[in-house]
Formats: structure tokens, sequence, C-alpha cells
């Protein structure tokens, strides 16, 4: 059984990109998209505009639409911008807010007296910096520091905060460290006490999940066919009777090496981030690793924030917060020409343009009529927006009655199984907190029978 699913993982391995690049346009990796017109999803990068590509409906209007004015949406629009030498194409973002960015951004309060606070919209924490050098590089052979943009390391990673009041701080790049020496080494004495030989068993997991960050990253992220990393891959997952079988469930594999609920907690919270849980689900057919039960792979993203060697690990900030990552977007699409249309929501795209409103606070459904709806033609739609959001609004095929295009619909796909939201607590403290690090992390450190009880008594019940 073993060997079936190992021959169907690289299988899957070797075809992903392989298919991923017949389907596509553009082939190296950038945003994840959905264009409207060839109804396929795409790595959109460096872009070689062909007549077959584009559609030739609107011959006098050579434009190319992005919708969304985030990250990705900002990305995409520089590196197509930048490969048309002769401006042939005008590239517009329609962008539905007063401001883009996205979910990366930062918000500013201004108390009298006391100061100005930034607080950020989405995240605290950057990974992977070297995807954005590389989009600066292939847009002019330019660096994030020349648009404004400046990433620092954050050593150590974050500060672990267990409810019992114990702390651990964690993430030391081997190649930053060595002035945090004695704190590093103070780490892994923590990691020792939480359990006996703590540090050991946490490197030996770091090892395991880097081999897992190696090969995942490009193959199955990026989509760019990497078989070096495969034989690293291989042997971590059959190591030990495939103690770190990749589609275990990850709390069978973290009970095989730790024994602490807060190693447990601190090696697998990162799950969280793609909306699944750690924990085996016994009603589940293989503990539920094909619904909400993070598969052990998953715990590549705990080495990719704390790993301290792999070329790819590491925690950083944008210096300013990362309205600075927006802003550095920004000012690189308009160095190439790329116009950014705010408050533009687009109500439906069709194969040779979009239909679109003014939008504003007060919008509610429908309460737009059929005159203020806009046509705007284009030789490709390209949607950056959410996609379970738009295959229900703007990319719903059913809509066919011509008022709909006048009205904006907030729906979301309900064929999509979805994670819990967040609740953000935006606070302005006016005195240091010594306590805490740049970045803080706070873990439960009881069981799970004990945290699933204590969670039940503060769940609503309707009843």
């Amino acid at each position: 059984m073993v060997l079936l699913h190992l021959s169907l993982f690289i299988i899957t391995l070797i075809l992903t990109p392989v298919r991923n690049k017949t389907e596509s346009f553009f082939v190296r990796h950038s945003v994840t998209a959905f264009t409207a017109k060839n109804a396929v999803f795409s790595k959109l990068s460096h872009l070689q505009v062909t007549s077959k590509q584009l559609s030739q409906d609107n011959p006098t209007e050579k434009t190319i639409l992005i919708i969304g004015a985030g990250v990705g949406g900002l990305a995409l629009a520089s590196r197509i911008a930048s490969s048309i030498k002769d401006h042939s194409y005008k590239v517009l973002v329609l962008e539905k807010n007063a401001e883009g960015g996205g979910r990366c951004g930062s918000s500013f309060v201004e108390i009298p007296n006391i100061g100005t606070f930034r607080h950020e919209r989405g995240p605290s924490l950057l990974l992977l910096p070297q995807v954005y050098r590389e989009l600066f590089k292939d847009c002019g052979e330019s660096t994030p520091e020349q648009y404004g943009l400046t990433i620092t390391p954050c050593v150590p990673a974050y500060r672990v905060i267990f409810s019992d009041g114990d702390t651990v701080d964690v993430g030391f790049p081997a190649a930053l460290s060595s002035n945090n020496t004695n704190e590093a080494l103070l780490s892994r004495k923590k990691l020792d006490l939480i359990e006996p030989n703590g540090a050991q068993r946490w490197d030996s997991y770091m090892d395991a999940m880097g081999a897992f960050l190696d090969c995942g990253l490009p193959n199955f992220i990026q989509e760019e066919l990497e078989l070096s990393s495969l034989p690293a891959f291989i042997y971590q997952a059959l190591k030990d009777g495939g103690k770190f079988w990749p589609l275990r469930a990850h709390s069978e594999s973290l009970d095989a090496i730790f024994h602490s609920t807060k190693l447990k907690a601190l090696a697998s919270f990162q799950d969280l981030y793609v909306g699944l849980e750690p924990h085996k689900n016994e009603k589940e057919l293989f503990g539920g690793v094909f619904k909400k039960t993070a598969p052990t792979v998953f715990g590549l993203l705990s080495a990719l924030e704390l790993h301290p060697t792999n070329k790819y690990a590491g925690v950083f900030a944008p210096v300013g917060g990362f309205q600075s990552v927006y802003n550095a977007l920004k000012r690189l699409t308009e160095s190439y020409g790329v116009v950014i249309q705010y408050n533009t929501t687009v109500t439906k795209v069709c194969p040779n343009g979009v239909y679109c409103i003014e939008s504003c606070e007060s919008d509610n459904e429908g309460a737009q009529s059929a005159s203020n709806a806009t046509w705007i033609p284009s030789n490709l739609v390209v949607v950056n927006a959410d996609l379970p959001y738009a295959l229900n609004t703007m990319l719903n095929w059913e809509r066919t009655d011509k008022d709909d295009v006048s009205k904006i619909i907030y729906d979301w796909d309900q064929k999509f199984d979805y994670s819990s939201g967040v609740i953000a607590f935006h606070w302005c403290i006016s005195r240091p907190l010594d306590e805490l690090n740049t970045h803080n992390v706070f873990l439960c450190s009881e069981n799970t029978t004990e945290a699933k009880k204590k969670l039940g008594s503060v769940t609503y019940d309707p009843n």
C-alpha cells in the first residue's frame, strides 16, 4: 500500500507542472489566476503576447484587464507591462476599493497627545522574500529597495507563549545568528526542558519537514518540475517505518516524535494558515486528510518559518509595515504605464471585456440602476479576486439577464467547504511590552481533550 501511494505521489508530482504548462499561456511562477476567455487556471509571469492568446474582437482597443489590485494583481500587471516592449497593449487594473493592496496593507490610528499607531490589515510577517526580489529583477533588473521596499529578517522568528505562562523563542537562522548565539543556545535548552531531548527531536522534525519544503515548494506551489529534491523527500517519507509519511494525519506523526503537547502545538499550528487542523478525525476516511485534517506534508510550513539552514526558510518583515509592499508594487506598475482604476466593481466578465459599476461604501445588492453599468472592452481578462467569490459573481455564466450587470452581488460558491474566519483585535498601547517580541504566538499547552472541553464551554449554543 505504501509503494502504491508513493507511485501515485511521484506520478502526480511529475504530471502536475507538465499539465499546467500545456494549458497555460505563461510558464513561470507568480500568481494563480482564472482567465475568463480560456477558462483555465494559469501561472502568470513572463508574458509573450501572441495573436492566438488575445481576443481580436476589439482590434482597435488593445487592452489587458486585471481585476484586483492586491499583491497578486499588481505583480501580474508589472510582469505583463514590462514584457510588452512596443507598448502595443494597455494594461488596466480594476480595483473595487478606494485603495489597493488587498489584505496586504496597513491602517493608521492617530491618538491625540500620544501618537500614531500602525495596524496591519492582514499578515504581520513576510515569507519567501526571494519571490519579491525575483519580481523586481524580472521587471527591468531592479530591486525592491529602488522602489522603497526594505525587507529585514526577524531573529528570532517569534516568541511562543503557552497557556501556562511558559515561553520559548524559536527561529534562529544559522547564517544570521552570530549575534544571537546565546539566545539560540537558550532556546535549545528550553526545548530540552519542555521534554527530554526536545532540541534533538525538534532537529529531526525540521530535517524531515525541510526535505518536504525543498520538494513541495518548487513542484507543487510553483509547479516547476524539480527532481533533485525527490530522493531526500522519499527518504524522509519512508524513514523509521513511515513515521513522517506525507499523507498521514499530521497529529499521528507528531505523536510519533514528540511527547509534550507544547512541542506538538509548536510544530503544527501553521496548519491553521491553510484552514486545516492537525488532529486526526477518526470518523473520516484516512483520518480526514482529504477533508479538514492536515496531512504531515503540511509540516513544511513550520520549516518555512523555523528551519535554521533551509534556503527558503525565515521570517521577515517589511520596514514601515505591509503598506510598504503595496506602495512599492504600485510604483513598479506605474513605472511601466499601468493604470489602476479604483472604486470600480466588476459585475460580469465576458470573453471580450467586462461590465463594471462605480463602487461606494453604501452599495447594497441590486442598488444600482442599469444605466450605471459601464462596458470596458479588452483583449484579455485576468481575474485575481478570491476564486469562490468570483465563480458566483463576475464569472457566473448563468447570469444572462442584462439588468444583472448593474448590480453588485455578494455571494460565495457553496460547493466549497470553508475554514473558519478570523477575529482580529487591533489595540493601541502606549507603553512598551517587554515581555513580548516582534512576533508572538499564543498556544494552548493542554491536551486535545481538555482544549475541546474548554472550547465547548464558550461555543455559542442556539438552544
